[in-house]
């Protein structure tokens, strides 16, 4: 009796654990099955969905360990991914996104690049910037090499 409620409790944690983790999943098997635009797409998509969320850690897990950021406010250079969350946690504070749509991206081997505009609120007046993100392939990952909001 003990070992088939052992057994469920295991069944029941993997059933769990694969429904938790479906997004990761979908992306991972993207990634193995080398259908590489639909990995960027669903890269793209989840950085969309981050910004129009204000929500940084959907885009600070795609980051290189040294991404350029680009924004209105003045700040640009290379920063490591920390300070890179930071710095888009900041500005996505003081910019507060209204909306956000990837109009165009261009996809290659080794470089995807996605634009869009960035409809945002700052100090009660409504303003649109352009936004581009560039993804790198480092090994078999993609990751964002630049941020602009300009």
């Amino acid at each position: 009796m003990k070992t088939l409620i052992f057994i469920f409790a295991i069944i029941f944690s993997l059933c769990i654990s694969t429904l938790s983790f479906s997004q990761d999943k979908n992306l991972q098997y993207n990634i193995n099955t080398n259908s590489n635009i639909k990995v960027q797409t669903i890269i793209f998509k989840d950085i969309e969905s981050g910004i129009n969320s204000n929500d940084v850690k959907k885009i600070s897990k795609y980051f290189s360990p040294q991404p350029y950021i680009s924004l209105l406010n003045g700040v640009n250079g290379y920063y490591s991914s920390n300070q890179a969350y930071y710095i888009l946690e900041d500005f996505f504070d003081s910019y507060r996104v209204l909306s956000f749509n990837t109009d165009e991206t261009k996809t290659d081997e080794s470089v995807s690049y996605a634009k869009g505009e960035y409809y945002f609120e700052k100090k009660g007046k409504r303003q649109v910037a352009h936004l581009y993100v560039t993804l790198n392939k480092s090994g078999s990952k993609w990751q964002i090499t630049q941020i602009s909001i300009n």
